[in-house]
C-alpha cells in the first residue's frame, strides 16, 4: 500500500513551504529514510522555459529553497538540475527565481545539455536512451515537479518531471516517434525506472490549468504533495485536480505494469489530505485506446481530436515553434509560423514552447459537428 501526504501550504513564503515540507517528511518518517549523510542528491526541478515564477509554470524557487535546507540538515549536498525544452538552463533558472536561490545557498546548478547513452535491458518502450550526463551520476534524486495539466497526457507532476533528463531538444524526437498516449506514458515510465527518484514533491501552492504545461492559467490549490511513489504521488495529484484516473495514461501503464498499486488502496493523510480543486483541463486532450486499429486512430486524430493553430495577431515570427517542432511540420513565411497540418502530428510542442502564446488549440471538424 502505497502513502502521499496532502500538506497545507497557502503560500510561498519561505517559512510557509518549509513547515509543509517536514508535514510531508515527518509522515514518512523523515528525509533521512531517503537519503544519507554525504550522500550527493539532485533536486530535479520542472523549468521547461524561461518564464517568471508568476506564470507558474515552473517550480516555485521557495520549494527549491526549503528542499535544500533539508537536505542539508541531513548531512546530504543538494544539486539542482533540469534540461529545458529551448531556453538554456542557466537562462530558465535565471528567469524563474531558480538561479538566485542556487546563488544565494551556494549550491551548484547542472547543466544537462552534455549526453551520455544509457542502456535499458528491461524498458518496455525503449532498450537505450540518450539522457543527461550529469544526472547519471547521481544515486539520489528527488522530484520537485508542479502541478499543471498538459495538453498532450492530461496532467503532468512527479513521474513525468523525470522527461527533463532528457538533454533540451532530444525531447522532440521522443515526442515524433511516440505519438499515442500510450506509447508515450511507457516512455515516461522507461525513463523514471533508469533514475527513479527516492522521494517526489508536487508544487501545488499554486497550479496551471488549461492548456498547460506552458501557456495555462495559473490556479491556487493550496497544497504540496509528497510520497515514495512518483505514480501514487501523480495519481492523488490527479484526483485533486478534479480528473479521473481512468482517463489517466499513465497512472493505467504505471498500474499496469505494476509501478502502482490502484489508487483506491493509496493512503491519503495530512492536512490537506481532503483538499479538492475543480482544474480546468487542456482544450486538446483525448484519451486513445489499444483497441482501435492504427488506421481508423489515425482518421479519428485527423478529423475528432484538436490541432494547434497559429494565432497570427500574436505572432511574431521568431521561428521557435519551428525549432522544437519533431515533425518539422513548421516554417516561417512572411514573418509568421505556418502549420503544414498533414504533417503535424499533434504534439503539441509548439503550443507548448511559443513563447508569445501565439498557438491556439482548434477543434477537429467532426468534434465541431458534434
Amino acid at each position: 500500500m502505497e502513502k502521499v501526504v496532502a500538506a497545507i501550504a497557502g503560500d510561498y513564503q519561505s517559512g510557509t513551504v518549509e513547515r509543509a515540507l517536514r508535514e510531508i517528511f515527518v509522515e514518512h518518517g523523515g528525509l533521512n529514510k531517503f537519503i544519507d549523510a554525504n550522500d550527493k542528491v539532485l533536486l530535479k526541478v520542472n523549468m521547461v522555459d524561461a518564464v517568471s515564477k508568476e506564470h507558474a509554470v515552473t517550480t516555485h524557487p521557495e520549494i527549491v529553497r526549503a528542499m535544500i535546507k533539508l537536505v542539508r540538515e541531513c548531512g546530504a549536498e543538494p544539486y539542482v538540475g533540469d534540461s529545458p525544452g529551448l531556453a538554456s538552463t542557466r537562462k530558465a533558472a535565471e528567469r524563474c527565481g531558480i538561479l538566485e536561490v542556487c546563488r544565494e545557498l551556494q549550491v551548484e546548478l547542472l547543466d544537462f545539455s552534455d549526453g551520455v547513452e544509457i542502456k535499458l535491458p528491461h524498458g518496455r518502450a525503449v532498450k537505450k536512451l540518450f539522457v543527461a550526463k550529469a544526472v547519471v551520476a547521481f544515486e539520489k534524486i528527488i522530484s520537485l515537479a508542479k502541478m499543471k495539466t498538459h495538453t498532450f497526457m492530461g496532467t503532468t507532476g512527479a513521474a513525468k518531471n523525470m522527461f527533463g533528463i532528457i538533454p533540451g531538444t532530444n525531447k522532440a524526437k521522443w515526442h515524433f516517434n511516440m505519438q499515442q498516449q500510450e506509447q508515450f506514458a511507457e516512455l515516461l515510465i522507461d525513463i523514471c525506472s533508469c533514475k527513479r527518484p527516492v522521494f517526489s514533491i508536487v508544487d501545488g501552492v499554486i497550479g496551471m490549468e488549461g492548456n498547460g504545461p506552458r501557456n495555462g492559467t495559473p490556479k491556487f490549490a493550496g497544497m504540496i504533495l509528497g510520497g515514495k511513489n512518483p505514480y501514487a504521488v501523480d495519481a492523488i495529484m490527479t484526483e485533486k485536480m478534479g480528473f479521473s484516473n481512468i482517463m489517466n495514461s499513465l497512472y493505467e501503464r504505471a498500474l499496469a505494469r505494476g509501478e502502482v498499486c490502484p489508487v483506491t488502496d493509496i493512503t491519503v493523510v495530512g492536512s490537506a489530505h481532503a483538499f479538492r480543486c475543480e482544474f480546468e483541463p487542456a482544450k486538446s486532450y483525448t484519451s486513445t485506446s489499444e483497441a482501435y486499429p492504427p488506421w481508423l486512430i489515425n482518421i479519428l486524430r485527423r478529423f475528432l481530436t484538436a490541432r494547434p493553430a497559429i494565432k497570427y495577431l500574436e505572432c511574431v515570427g521568431c521561428g521557435e515553434c519551428g525549432k522544437i517542432c519533431p515533425a518539422a511540420a513548421i516554417t516561417i513565411v512572411n514573418q509568421a509560423a505556418v502549420i503544414d497540418k498533414h504533417r503535424c502530428i499533434r504534439c503539441f510542442c509548439c503550443q507548448e514552447f511559443c513563447p508569445h502564446d501565439a498557438v491556439k488549440v482548434k477543434q477537429g471538424l467532426l468534434a465541431k459537428l458534434i
